[in-house]
């Protein structure tokens, strides 16, 4: 049903945590789980001071299984969230789905947010390259033919390793792609190393066979959900607000500025050269410099 979830976190802090601080509560993009943000948020801690906070959104990682998704229904889990740990405002950071999450919290509950961080996502529209082409549905497709090829038996670096080269060579290849289409293709696609890495680390053993942490079925149904932000019209967040985007990412382009500024007219876009669609992975240091800096770290 449509009811709040309890979702699955991680807390990190330091002994010298500042309490009077908001904590900063991050959200992971889709396929991902808390555990992406491990190291970032310890490192985090120690940069801002706070204490941090790392959920797994519903139907990822450790958080309940649920039919239905949306952002409506993600920022109400942050919302029971913030109420269950009896937090008062919190600094927020979002990554891609975990982003459109974040921004849809804080523009219907702009006074429970002290400052937002959106991480190579914007309110305006996904390009219409990842959602024509489905990019996503591919992903989708791909790891479902993956489980019923993996025997029980297998120890976990062999059912990972198999799952790798299943994924590697079952990824439909676009006839004549566009220059755009290569470059997400680069950015998003499985045939790359590092997006397989990035979904294996969802494999696991179940009771009986090999399954994954996300709820494969789940996304798949409500990917028209997860691809755009809700339309709030209306609304705006006029709090303190960074953008940071991977400046080889076709995520967030020039034309969606003026768009961001009019939901979010004090916000802030960066772009950290070098870096893709998990700018915050392959840019760490960068990353955390812009967080440090819009967080403060705490002497002031």
């Amino acid at each position: 049903g449509s009811k709040d979830v309890s979702l699955s976190f991680a807390s990190y802090e330091s002994t010298q945590a500042e309490d009077q601080r908001s904590p900063i509560i991050i959200l992971h993009g889709l396929f991902g789980s808390k555990n992406n943000w491990k190291s970032l948020s310890k490192a985090m801690v120690n940069a801002t001071k706070r204490k941090v906070f790392v959920l797994d959104a519903r139907n990822h990682g450790e958080s309940p299984h649920t039919d239905e998704m949306d952002y409506i229904l993600m920022a109400n889990d942050v919302d029971l969230f913030i109420k269950e740990h009896s937090l008062d405002k919190v600094a927020i950071i979002g990554h891609s789905m975990g982003g459109r999450t974040a921004m849809t919290f804080a523009l219907t509950r702009p006074s429970m947010v002290e400052r937002l961080v959106v991480v190579d996502v914007s309110p305006v529209t996904m390009p219409s390259i990842v959602v024509h082409d489905n990019v996503l549905v591919n992903h989708i497709n791909s790891m479902d033919t993956v489980l019923p090829q993996l025997s029980p038996d297998m120890s976990s670096p062999a059912a990972r390793k198999e799952a790798d080269r299943i994924l590697a060579n079952d990824i439909p290849i676009y006839s004549q792609p566009s220059k755009e289409q290569k470059h997400l293709y680069k950015l998003v696609h499985p045939k790359e190393v590092a997006v397989r890495q990035f979904l294996l680390a969802n494999l696991q053993k179940g009771e009986r066979l090999y399954e994954w942490q996300f709820n494969l079925k789940a996304l798949k149904r409500n990917l028209p959900n997860i691809i755009q932000m809700p339309d709030l019209k209306g609304l705006t967040y006029d709090g303190d607000t960074l953008f940071i985007c991977g400046g080889d990412s076709p995520y967030v382009s020039k034309r969606d500025h003026d768009g961001i500024k009019e939901k979010f007219p004090n916000a802030n876009i960066v772009y950290i050269k070098g870096g893709g669609h998990w700018v915050h992975a392959d840019k760490p240091a960068e990353f955390l410099n812009f967080i440090k800096e819009f967080m403060g770290d705490g002497t002031s």
